[in-house]
């Protein structure tokens, strides 16, 4: 039952992966969401609901991915736990941001204490789930060994790439490698979850 749980969190990710890859990252190619003023978002009605439906199912499909790492690869210890509450809890506050851009229209969405929240990783709940639980999910895989090194490498790439892409690459193009990575990150909680999957220290 856990592996067939755990496969379909692999499942949820890839999905959610591919769905985030194609359909933000070419959308936003074809017309890009914001526009060169502060705040300003320039993306017709369709674009700005379908971006906060796609971001929610990224939020909750990529942090499915997550807690199937979590499972297969780590002892699951408490220090891992409290950062995938918090993982948990910046996925839906991130959630929420998107969905308040579309129906405001505006990059600064929500004000908490006096500060604008939106699209902003670093404000709206995106590092807990994008940057921190990977990082932290693959330090603790390499500690384990349950699943191959470079494996458990994988959630750390994708944690610090995280932290970079988007100022070095266009945005069409940074949403479009970071489906890519997550897309793998899937995969790997997914061929882990089947019978026979966990593979001995030994043999890594």
């Amino acid at each position: 039952m856990v592996r067939a749980n755990n496969k379909l969190l692999g499942v949820a990710c890839i999905a959610a992966a591919l769905i985030s890859a194609c359909v933000l990252g070419g959308w936003e190619h074809a017309h890009p969401f914001f526009g060169h003023a502060r705040y300003q978002v320039v993306a017709p009605t369709l674009q700005r609901w379908t971006y906060a439906a796609v971001q929610t199912l990224k939020a909750f499909g990529f942090l499915c991915g997550l807690f199937g790492f979590l499972s297969i690869a780590t002892r699951r210890g408490v220090i891992l736990k409290i950062i995938m509450g918090l993982a948990t809890v910046g996925a839906m506050f991130y959630a929420v941001v998107w969905i308040m851009i579309a129906v405001t229209a505006r990059d600064d969405a929500i004000y908490v204490s006096g500060h604008p929240i939106g699209s902003d990783i670093h404000s709206n709940g995106g590092a807990f789930f994008l940057w921190l639980a990977p990082i932290a999910l693959g330090i603790a895989g390499l500690s384990t060994s349950r699943i191959p090194r470079w494996q458990s490498l994988w959630p750390i790439i994708i944690g610090l790439v995280g932290l970079r892409i988007f100022g070095l690459l266009a945005p069409g193009v940074a949403l479009i490698v970071e489906g890519f990575i997550w897309l793998v990150f899937g995969y790997i909680v997914y061929v882990h979850s089947g019978d026979g999957a966990e593979i001995d220290a030994a043999k890594v």
